[in-house]
């Protein structure tokens, strides 16, 4: 009798040096999975590949900017489709809409908006080729309803929930699983600069587990911490006069 062996699962994750991103990949390699992690960092992520002495095969790593799709394109050649695309690179910064600066609201379009489509053109044709594949896209409760502080984060995350919406009907068809990650705060190096209240806090290791349980999972969009994510959800529905009262009651 021959015994096949189970082919080893693999995932692109960008955002991989730090917070969610490094902690998915860790998570996935426990589980058995091949990462390889794109990052700006490349000393972060040369420092996440050591931490794997006895698997080092299981993670390797790609310094590349998510603005720069000409090398997004390069590592594609490299790589053979993945199972899963998980494209959690991003930034954050706290800004007041009374305070405008242009150039930081564009650095956050091109990071989490922009930035997000080089990674999805650069890595969809092979999973269209193969026509499999999961596709999960980091987005955020900000992105159901404007929140202080985030006038340039939450719109490039509500752009993202639009994006992905329209996309699953294009992909599901061909084969590809795409899902939509809205957490509320997690905590990162980004929201360590927060100087307000985090209603429902929690670590980036409960996150990635989260995440990989809602991955097998049929929802398109998932959210957690579960009470924080349901009252964000309760609030993008109620009229904006209550809406706007809630969230200045209980997160400013």
């Amino acid at each position: 009798m021959k015994i096949y062996k189970k082919k080893q699962k693999t995932a692109i994750i960008t955002g991989a040096s730090e917070g969610i991103g490094a902690a998915f990949s860790k998570l996935l390699i426990k589980k058995g999975w091949k990462v390889f992690g794109i990052s700006r960092s490349s000393s972060k992520l040369r420092a996440i590949s050591k931490s794997f002495q006895s698997n080092k095969q299981s993670f390797k790593y790609f310094s590349c900017d998510v603005q720069d799709f000409k090398k997004l394109k390069s590592i594609a050649k490299e790589i053979e489709a993945p199972d899963l695309l998980f494209l959690n690179a991003g930034i954050y910064s706290p800004v007041k809409a009374s305070e405008i600066n242009l150039d930081l609201y564009k650095k956050h379009i091109n990071i989490n908006y922009l930035g997000v489509l080089n990674s999805y053109e650069a890595f969809l044709p092979g999973l269209i080729r193969k026509q499999n594949g999961h596709i999960i896209i980091m987005s955020s409760v900000s992105g159901w309803i404007g929140l202080p502080k985030a006038a340039a984060y939450g719109p490039t995350k509500a752009a993202l929930r639009s994006f992905a919406q329209s996309a699953r009907y294009d992909l599901n068809p061909k084969g590809i699983k795409v899902q939509l990650c809205s957490p509320g705060f997690v905590e990162t190096q980004a929201t360590s600069i927060n100087d307000f209240y985090m209603p429902g806090l929690m670590n980036v290791n409960e996150a990635a587990n989260l995440i990989f349980k809602h991955m097998s999972s049929n929802k398109f969009e998932f959210s957690f911490p579960l009470s924080f994510s349901l009252f964000m959800k309760i609030f993008s529905y109620l009229p904006d006069k209550i809406s706007s009262y809630l969230i200045k009651k209980f997160i400013i």
